[in-house]
């Protein structure tokens, strides 16, 4: 372990130096470098990052280092900024074949630092050197980095690591045993806090390899020799392999441990049997009193031991809160166990006892724990709220510490308490937060957990509350609410009064004393009607228990819906169920959500995910029931509950709908919407025309929430949509613009309105929006999302919707339809690097054909060129003309530099690009030759250097065209200085975005 001067000058330098060395995910460490920046990567940061950060070698070509410099680099020229030549030569050697990559991958490893960082408050600690930080170095394998997750490190070892540091009085002197040990991070610090002897444990033997390499690297010395007591070194670490299931007890009471320790042991329930056969022998008490006194011998050297068990990445850790609340100074209390009839021998000796600190991601599996420690004669206690560690790893955003649970485990045998130590109130007993021992089983009926189900009426609600009564630890409510309902709005039903007087209609009763009370199994299913929710309930309804919303598609609710009632708003409750997904998710609770259709066309793997998402186990019974009345159903089932009486499982949806009544026409339109909003939250989605599809990530997540401009209005993005009857779905009938905002500021916005009438008129458009109208559709769309920089836009005009299906343009009646669509997006193309070219097959259009001075919607031609590029890996395929000379690419228009002179194609058969105009402008500002003629694709081959331009991408560098390097495989000296001056170009041009602040 390393110790390493703080910088002096800024707290978050120091943060940012950690968070690179742990390698936390890269946003992490961009944030970080903003913080450095007042809000945005300076010249000073990109220096800290160049001279503090870079010059520690972190695994010469592992993606991290590679991902890393290129967000950094394309953060700052994203936002205008200036690139320092360093960071650009540091990345550098990462711009090789991928081939060298995947082959470094394979066997390769990274180096990370976790830098623990101690407070001013902290110095009295014993653990705490005089720089206040401490740096552990680790060699992990390649294959925690993927998908840029962090720190390779599991939480829980993280936690129990900075337990060890926060209470080293705790650790001092005693013997220790990890039962796992990873990557030996727990054991560094057990060193550093100079335990008397620490047993590490793996099963893995490439794990254990690296593990002694980690500890060797933070200056421990390893033998291998676990029972070579007589002449051992005191300050040496010794390895062996012990996996849990061969583990002997002979050899495991040669240990001889007073703490015990794991992290993230409770995860796989194969190996807890064998997890607790080995806690219970080394928390047995048959070994001697002078083995436990040697044991538990004070000396200041450190042996620490690694015997392998079983779990890849786990750590050790006994913790306690170590702070008096009754103190104005932070004093560290003694911790002691022992049995409550030997009170005299406090700090004599102590028992043994496990510290287990664990995220606990399945319930199934943490109860059977729980009850083979019972079997076991072992007693589990919950401290995480009593012992909590310092915060000594604040840059760590991946370390999630309140996910984390601590636990002692004691032998039955000798009963534990708890003494704390405080310099005010002298010794006192610490009653555990919560006992998870069996001996509880007498409260069991009042820890039944209740499961909500919310939906609208005719929605499967009642054959999905038969499928939940089917398994053997669940009890079922049925509609516990309703009396409430009609007690507090007087809604008319036919069995009103009977229910009335046979229901529990207080609301705070139903929900203390019916919904949330005892009951004698695992679970409680309550089926709800959204609607039922009436004012005044109490807010544990939805604070408590677990909660999903059932939906179905009105279109297929409303033919039968009127039976009993008539239907409405408010009865089908859809705007009810989207308030109750809302106030769940902000509680913290977003609900699953599973629609009807799914149920009938696959109930097997909708039933899957909803328990997964429960998480409950899953059980085949739920798939079918027996026909007929049900002793749990309602007294209103003879009302509503015949057709479900007739079934037996989930059936799927007849092939054809019934006709739609068209009286109910305005009420489908009303109830949509709130379908709609719920629908997008569906785990699985099932349809006619389409596979369930994953929900894909987008290039830029920020985009996920935006605002747009349709017809005459801000929508979200989900409801940014327009008519089947629009031209621009029935013929790609629209005219469109690309616009980019700069600081502020929109970027050559006239010329483009120009072109965009141009075009329009061009095509005969009636009703066009005015220049004035549409521009103040791109500002108020533009404040209302906040993007005043970095942001692409997308400007379209249709020809507008029509009175009915037909290519004749005689049927729009309505008039233009405006969109304006803003979207967070730096240049699409890789403006540092460069990208490459294919040549397509699929020609450019010819004036002959379709003019491509009009800039229309109708982009058919080249997205064909675009799949063969797609096709091909390339950045995009340059397209000919119908001669065979190069026109532009199948998204942008194309120079390049012949012996100093800049050449480009005439626009004959391309787009007349606007960004193309203004880089042929600033070609000529800058004293180069400018040539326009017809260009063979050869000349492209053979070029010193080749650009594209467009809205989306500014100046893009090409290096490679159908295989051949151009120039020297890099970008050129022209490229490098037209995309300077263009770049000056967008700084001090383009039309100010008008807001509410201006004076």
């Amino acid at each position: 372990m390393a110790e390493r001067e703080p910088d002096p000058k800024a707290p978050p330098g120091l943060h940012l130096l950690s968070a690179f060395l742990a390698m936390e995910t890269t946003d992490t460490v961009l944030s970080l470098a903003r913080e450095c920046g007042g809000g945005k990567i300076t010249d000073e940061v990109q220096t800290f990052i160049c001279n503090e950060c870079l010059d520690f070698s972190i695994g010469k070509g592992n993606e991290y280092m590679k991902k890393f410099l290129k967000k950094i680099i394309t953060e700052v020229e994203s936002r205008n900024g200036y690139v320092l030549d360093d960071l650009y030569e540091e990345y550098v050697p990462y711009m090789t074949s991928s081939k060298d990559f995947n082959l470094f991958k394979e066997t390769g490893r990274v180096l990370k630092r976790i830098s623990f960082l101690f407070l001013a408050d902290c110095v009295e600690l014993s653990s705490c050197p005089s720089s206040r930080t401490l740096v552990v170095q680790l060699q992990c394998s390649l294959n925690m980095l993927e998908g840029d997750t962090g720190c390779s490190i599991w939480p829980s070892s993280l936690f129990l690591s900075e337990l060890i540091l926060s209470f080293p009085h705790i650790f001092s002197g005693k013997s220790c045993f990890e039962v796992g040990s990873g990557v030996g991070l727990v054991g560094i610090c057990l060193a550093h806090v100079k335990a008397s002897k620490v047993m590490l444990s793996d099963g893995d033997l490439s794990t254990l390899a690296n593990m002694k390499f980690n500890l060797e690297m933070n200056h421990i010395n390893t033998e291998t020799d676990l029972l070579e007591t007589s002449t051992e070194n005191p300050k040496s670490v010794k390895c062996i392999h012990l996996p849990w299931e061969s583990a002997s007890e002979k050899e495991l009471q040669e240990f001889i441990p007073e703490i015990i320790l794991g992290a993230d042991v409770i995860y796989d329930p194969s190996c807890l049997p064998h997890l607790i056969r080995l806690l219970a022998i080394l928390l047995n008490k048959k070994k001697s009193c002078d083995k436990n006194q040697e044991g538990s011998s004070r000396n200041s050297s450190t042996e620490v031991i690694c015997a392998d068990g079983k779990v890849n990445s786990a750590s050790q850790g006994q913790v306690l809160n170590a702070h008096d609340s009754d103190s104005s100074s932070s004093h560290a209390y003694d911790i002691h166990i022992t049995g409550v009839n030997n009170a005299a021998s406090l700090g004599s000796r102590t028992d043994p006892v496990a510290y287990i600190a664990s995220v606990i991601r399945n319930i199934d599996t943490f109860n059977h724990f729980l009850a083979l420690a019972d079997q076991a004669d072992l007693t589990i206690t919950d401290l995480t709220s009593t012992l909590r560690p310092l915060d000594l790893l604040p840059y760590m955003k991946s370390y999630d510490r309140s996910s984390i649970r601590l636990f002692t485990v004691t032998s039955k045998l000798f009963m534990h308490w708890l003494f704390l130590f405080s310099p005010k109130r002298g010794w006192f007993l610490l009653r555990p937060s919560l006992q998870f021992s069996c001996e509880m089983g007498d409260q069991k009926q009042e820890e039944i957990e209740v499961i909500h189900s919310w939906s609208a009426p005719r929605s499967l609600s009642t054959s999905l509350m038969y499928s939940f009564a089917q398994r053997d630890d669940i009890e079922v409510l049925d509609e516990p609410l309703y009396g409430t309902f009609l007690n507090a709005t007087g809604v008319e039903r036919p069995y009103r009064e009977e229910l009335l007087s046979k229901m529990e209609c207080n609301g705070n009763r139903v929900v203390k004393e019916i919904i949330y009370g005892p009951g004698g199994k695992k679970y409680r299913f309550c089926k709800h009607i959204a609607k039922q929710r009436v004012p005044g309930l109490p807010s544990d309804l939805l604070q408590k228990g677990k909660h999903f919303i059932l939906i179905r598609n009105p279109l297929a609710v409303l033919p039968s819906f009127d039976k009993v009632v008539p239907p409405s708003i408010l009865e089908l409750g859809l705007g009810e169920l989207v308030s109750i997904y809302s106030e769940l998710c902000a509680l913290g609770k977003p609900p699953p959500v599973i629609d009807a259709a799914d149920l009938q066309q696959n109930p097997e793997a909708t039933l899957r995910g909803l328990c997964e998402d429960l998480n409950i186990p899953f059980q085949t019974a739920m798939l079918r029931w027996e026909a007929g009345p049900k002793p749990i159903d309602g007294l209103w089932a003879p009302w509503w509950y015949k057709s479900v009486h007739n079934s037996t499982c989930f059936t799927p949806t007849r092939k054809y709908p019934r006709a739609f009544p068209f009286s109910f026409y305005d009420l489908l339109e009303q109830s949509l919407p709130f379908y709609n909003m719920l629908r997008r939250h569906v785990r699985h989605t099932s349809s006619l025309l389409k596979s369930p599809l994953p929900v894909p990530d987008l290039p830029v997540p920020e985009n996920e929430k935006l605002l747009a401009w349709v017809g005459d209005e801000i929508v979200p993005r989900e409801s940014a949509k327009v008519s089947v009857f629009d031209s621009v779905v029935q013929g790609g009938d629209a005219v469109w613009e690309g616009l980019r905002v700069y600081s502020g500021k929109i970027f050559k916005l006239e010329e483009h309105l120009d072109r965009m009438f141009d075009s329009a008129k061009a095509l005969a458009f009636n009703n066009v929006p005015t220049r004035d109208e549409i521009k103040e559709a791109i500002f108020r769309t533009l404040n209302a999302n906040g993007m005043f920089d970095n942001t692409h836009i997308r400007l379209t005009l249709t020809r507008g919707k029509k009175v009915t299906s037909g290519m004749s343009p005689a049927f729009n009646l309505y008039g233009c339809t405006l969109i304006v669509l803003p979207e967070w997006k730096p240049p699409v193309y890789d403006n540092v690097s460069g990208i490459t070219l294919v040549t397509a097959t699929t020609r450019r259009n010819s004036p002959n054909n379709l003019d491509s001075k009009i800039h229309h919607n109708n982009l058919l031609n080249n997205i064909l060129a675009k799949v063969e590029g797609n096709n091909a890996s390339a950045g995009d395929a340059i397209m000919l003309d119908k001669d065979g000379y190069v026109s532009e690419t199948n998204a942008t228009n194309i120079f390049l530099v012949k012996k100093g002179r800049v050449l480009t194609p005439h626009a004959d058969y391309c787009l007349p690009g606007i960004t193309r105009q203004t880089v042929m402008q600033l070609v000529v500002k800058e004293k180069f030759v400018l040539e326009e003629r017809r260009i063979s694709l050869s000349e492209f081959h053979t070029a010193d250097e080749v650009w594209t331009t467009g809205t989306m991408g500014e100046l893009s560098p090409v290096v490679n065209i159908d295989g051949r390097i151009i120039g020297d495989g890099k970008v050129g000296p022209v490229t490098r200085r037209l995309q300077h001056a263009y770049k000056k170009l967008t700084e001090d041009s383009g039309v100010p975005i008008p807001t509410n602040n201006e004076s």
